[in-house]
């Protein structure tokens, strides 16, 4: 994504794919910036992303945003790390991506996921994906970003499969990989009401350490007038 600054705002911004994220804005900021984004971006979606703050729920209520993910944000750390192994994997090549992109596109369509298997495949550098397989076909994956902004750090997006035990030891398998990536934190961010998944994060050494709750809306060709 492009950085760009609107009205004193950073701003993601994809232009081919009518894409904008904003990060930790302000009511006040929102109020003046949403005025410049309907003149310009109208038909972007945007989503507004909310880290360890109060979002400013008036504000979002009245431009019509509606909340996408509401989550909490989790970290190991190499000494609390716990590794766990009951499964077969391995790490995805080029040559089986088509398999792998149908079934991520399916079980984790956009809006709600960000990463889409496009995405993934214009920045494979800065991926390893882990996959499952079950006679043959890829039945499970997780997803490890390996560069963010942060480089001391990566985050696993989705870890999908058929049971418990093979979804923390994809997890497991990818925070190895991290920290043998030289990464000193691992984040894993998980929607507040999946118990399941807070239970598997936590086996395999994982701790709160945050929360996360992100908005989104299209802006139509006529939005609503705020301030």
């Amino acid at each position: 994504m492009k950085v760009i600054d609107i009205d004193g705002v950073e701003v993601f911004i994809e232009q081919t794919e009518k894409y904008i994220q904003i990060n930790d804005i302000q009511g006040d900021e929102l109020i003046r910036l949403w005025k410049s984004l309907k003149e310009q971006y109208p038909g972007y979606t945007v989503n507004l992303c909310f880290h360890d703050m109060l979002e400013p729920i008036e504000v979002l209520t009245t431009i019509g945003a509606e909340v996408l993910e509401d989550c909490i944000t989790m970290q190991v750390i190499p000494h609390e790390y716990v590794p766990y192994y009951d499964a077969e994997i391995t790490a995805l090549e080029k040559t089986d991506f088509s398999e792998f992109a149908m079934l991520h596109d399916t079980v984790n369509p956009a809006p709600y996921m960000y990463w889409t298997s496009s995405r993934i495949w214009d920045k494979w550098d800065k991926w390893r994906i882990f996959v499952i397989r079950t006679n043959g076909k890829i039945t499970g994956y997780t997803l490890l970003l390996i560069a963010l902004r942060d480089n001391s750090k990566g985050e696993i997006f989705c870890i999908e499969a058929e049971s418990k035990t093979q979804r923390e030891a994809l997890l497991s398998v990818a925070v190895r990989c991290a920290f043998e990536n030289d990464k000193e934190v691992v984040i894993r961010v998980v929607d507040r009401d999946n118990l399941c998944e807070m239970e598997e994060v936590v086996a395999v050494g994982f701790r709160e350490i945050g929360f996360y709750i992100g908005y989104s809306i299209i802006i139509p060709d006529k939005s609503p007038t705020i301030g």
